[in-house]
């Protein structure tokens, strides 16, 4: 049943007239005939009676005509959505976290400021570590993710920077090194370091790492925590020692103390991925908003 048939229907039940229905429709006068022939030859009923002088419903075309006003009615919001999503709008994002982001005042930033400028658009967010928000991008489970580098360059993803923060150190309340503004990673070298659990090259444990050989060493304890609050947790309980990024210093843990690191390299960036062939209409619009907002290229 096609809509220019519904549409005629309608504006001739309106009109009672062909050819002021017509001239609405911008159409001839046989052209509409035909609309409304078409339509009584596949429901089978007759709409309207008809002669010379006048056009009126039939009963069948009476009952039929508030059907086709509401058919003709969510076909406008189906075409009206479809208009909106072009534009990018409106839709449903999933995007994921780490879980050390969610202190870092730029995601939050970011992400009401989006929610601002974009009202009609949902944004649902879920954490998970680097390799498993990786692992759902591919899988079309996430349309972008926000993850902390190093991770690996995978085919088919983009990637934007978005904020780099140095790394600062994060010790047991009363610990002899605290007495200094600042530490190199190097003074550090003898103690247990409670690291998040990523895998090897990927993620924020392995930039502390990384950090540390670059200082000349490889720390030779090492006790993986789930997450970085976890490894804070362990550090107030006199477990080791551990390094993170500086924006963690806004949660106030009792039993542990901050101290900022010399090493200008010890630094963590938060990266925005996503998959190219994932490029919808509304995460087109929400990347086109952190490169307008943060300035940066895509890689």
């Amino acid at each position: 049943m096609e809509y220019r048939h519904l549409h005629a229907f309608v504006l001739l039940s309106e009109e009672l007239h062909f050819a002021k229905a017509a001239s609405r429709l911008n159409i001839a006068q046989p052209a509409l005939s035909q609309h409304i022939k078409a339509l009584e030859q596949e429901t089978g009923l007759a709409l309207f009676t008809r002669d010379r002088r006048h056009v009126a419903l039939t009963p069948e075309g009476r009952q039929l005509l508030p059907q086709a006003r509401l058919a003709l009615s969510h076909f406008a919001r189906f075409r009206d959505t479809v208009r909106v999503l072009k534009q990018g709008v409106r839709g449903q994002l999933t995007l994921g976290y780490v879980g050390s982001s969610i202190l870092d005042p730029a995601l939050s930033t970011l992400i009401n400021h989006y929610r601002q400028q974009q009202p009609a658009i949902g944004i649902h967010i879920e954490e998970h570590c680097v390799d498993q928000q990786i692992v759902r991008l591919l899988n079309d489970q996430l349309d972008a993710a926000f993850i902390r580098s190093p991770f690996p360059q995978v085919p088919g993803l983009n990637y934007l920077d978005i904020v780099t923060r140095p790394l600062i150190a994060v010790l047991p309340a009363g610990h002899r090194l605290l007495k200094h503004p600042a530490l190199s990673l190097e003074s550090l070298a003898d103690e247990t370091f409670l690291l998040q659990q990523d895998p090897p090259g990927v993620g924020l444990g392995w930039s502390v790492i990384e950090a540390c050989r670059r200082a000349g060493f490889t720390p030779h304890s090492v006790i993986p925590a789930r997450d970085v609050s976890v490894a804070c947790g362990l550090v107030a309980m006199g477990m080791g020692i551990t390094v993170v990024p500086e924006t963690q210093r806004s949660i106030l843990t009792p039993g542990i103390g901050y101290c900022r690191l010399k090493d200008q390299q010890a630094t963590t960036t938060l990266t925005l991925a996503w998959q190219r062939r994932r490029y919808h209409h509304a995460l087109k619009n929400f990347i086109l908003f952190m490169k307008q907002v943060t300035g940066k290229k895509q890689y």
